[in-house]
């Protein structure tokens, strides 16, 4: 769950009605507590188009599935929202909200769009949802088994972070926070059991998201960890298996979020991490630094062939403000979309150089933090 606790109360961003050459511009939804918006990015500037009020909510993640279902965990309480979202009219309805399991913080759809998974860090446990035709049921949900990791304060029980579909479609890993380690979850025959857990992270180092890579194969040769206690991000190897246990794993590298000759600053945590579609680059978030701005690394990864790929770090640049517990990275790969949840930049847009993946230390579209009343969004994403 966040480190930082937002007010509920929030002042929206002031409105800028779409111009005729924004229509076709890249199009985002972005959401703080008690509101998501939609707006659009044209490579310079955001506009944004529409501010939806939902009191009493704590949309800090969301998960878009086309054409027009967008579905939002509450944060702060135990129901899963589904709203209706129209790029063409600008509107962003709420149809219903179904309850769950308590502090659900990430949503994963499957690659068929038909089911989805909700990572419950408050309550220890995992949702299934039926998301067909846009429908929002609950059919399980599945508890984080033990044994806990050595932290008394944050490993306290179960923390189930995030679940992130395989290229297959067949399988989830839950990385859990609270137990240090990754859970195979095997959705064949919509039986979303549990087949293989993995306690194979640094003792204590708080396992939070990940991402299975190459981006766009029909199977993942590696799963890229970040570990939010640590500061480490963990290469596997993968391997799929006909044993009963799905995937397997098989550690190859540890990399510390802030270079490889750098220590950790005391109480920083990772946040996101991110695949550039090309496979070329990883991108994380390092929060709570105790600098005037967080930060964005840029780790560069190397492929050697024969599945052979090594993590080398790079740099890191600004990230505007701090707190950047999520960011995205555009469907062309084009910039990184950047929210912090304090500092001066509630919402930054980074350029990435293509040849070499770069980032520009300069911003190519923000949002003032002023404009949310001081304390910024905490998810954004493009949906078109």
């Amino acid at each position: 769950m966040r480190i930082s606790t937002l007010s509920a109360a929030f002042i929206a961003p002031a409105l800028a009605a779409p111009t005729t050459s924004q229509a076709s511009s890249t199009k985002v939804v972005y959401a703080n507590s008690g509101h998501i918006y939609l707006a659009s990015y044209d490579g310079s500037k955001f506009t944004t188009a529409v501010n939806s009020s939902f009191p009493n909510t704590d949309p800090s993640w969301l998960a878009f599935v086309p054409p027009n279902s967008l579905y939002a965990v509450n944060d702060i309480a135990s129901n899963t929202f589904l709203y209706n979202i129209n790029t063409n009219t600008n509107t962003i309805k709420q149809t219903t909200n179904k309850q769950g399991s308590g502090g659900v913080v990430h949503l994963e759809a499957n690659k068929a769009g038909t089911r989805m998974l909700g990572a419950g860090y408050g309550s220890g446990k995992i949702d299934v949802w039926n998301i067909e035709n846009g429908g929002l049921s609950l059919i399980k949900s599945i508890t984080s088994p033990g044994p806990l990791g050595p932290d008394p304060d944050r490993q306290d029980a179960p923390h189930p972070h995030q679940t992130v579909n395989d290229p297959t479609g067949r399988y989830f890993f839950a990385n859990d926070l609270g137990t240090d380690s990754i859970l195979v979850i095997d959705s064949q025959n919509d039986a979303f059991n549990i087949v293989n857990r993995m306690a194979v992270v640094p003792a204590g180092s708080g396992p939070r998201h990940g991402v299975f890579y190459p981006f766009g194969a029909a199977k993942a040769t590696h799963y890229f960890l970040l570990c939010e206690m640590g500061n480490v991000v963990i290469s596997y190897k993968l391997n799929y298996t006909d044993n009963g246990k799905g995937i397997e794993f098989t550690t190859t590298q540890v990399l510390n979020t802030f270079g490889p000759n750098s220590q950790k600053p005391a109480g920083a945590g990772a946040g996101e991490l991110v695949l550039s579609p090309d496979n070329k680059d990883l991108y994380l978030s390092n929060r709570l630094t105790g600098q005037a701005t967080d930060n964005i690394a840029h780790i560069k990864l190397i492929d050697n062939g024969a599945d052979n790929v090594q993590l080398l770090w790079i740099n890191s640049v600004s990230s505007g403000g701090t707190g950047p517990r999520m960011f995205s990275i555009s469907n062309d790969g084009s910039s990184l979309f950047v929210t912090n949840q304090d500092g001066a930049l509630g919402v930054a847009a980074i350029s990435r150089n293509a040849t070499d993946g770069s980032l520009d230390t300069k911003f190519h579209g923000t949002i003032s933090n002023s404009a949310f009343g001081g304390q910024g969004p905490q998810y954004i994403k493009q949906i078109q």
